[in-house]
């Protein structure tokens, strides 16, 4: 019914406040792989919940057992977007194949070392 939603909200950002909540925003991004499917036109599409760090096109991800370098990353409203940050979901394209939900994503300096 969405009552008391507003009161949620405000005591989250209070207690983050308090507890001096902060994201790391440098270096290479870590996350986990909400959902996966393997879409006809695009190939294996992931859609990884960043945790820290910054997600860029063109990074080499290793999830799960899957890897590949980001061809092209979309926001929640399926705009193209080149990076993405702390708490920001993005669908990623580029991978070997398709991951499991849960997997844990990440990047990596060479492929050599994701393969």
């Amino acid at each position: 019914s969405g009552t008391g939603i507003d009161e949620l909200l405000d005591a989250i950002l209070l207690q983050s406040e308090v507890l001096e909540l902060k994201a790391i925003r440098n270096g290479m991004a870590s996350g986990a792989v909400i959902e996966s499917f393997l879409d006809k036109g695009r190939g294996p599409v992931a859609t990884v919940l960043v945790r820290e760090g910054t997600l860029n096109k063109g990074d080499i991800v290793l999830c799960g057992f899957e890897y590949g370098r980001v061809r092209a990353m979309r926001d929640e409203l399926g705009r193209e977007v080149a990076s993405a940050g702390p708490s920001i979901p993005v669908e990623i394209l580029g991978l070997s194949g398709v991951p499991a939900a849960g997997d844990e994503a990440t990047v990596v300096r060479d492929e050599k070392k994701a393969r």
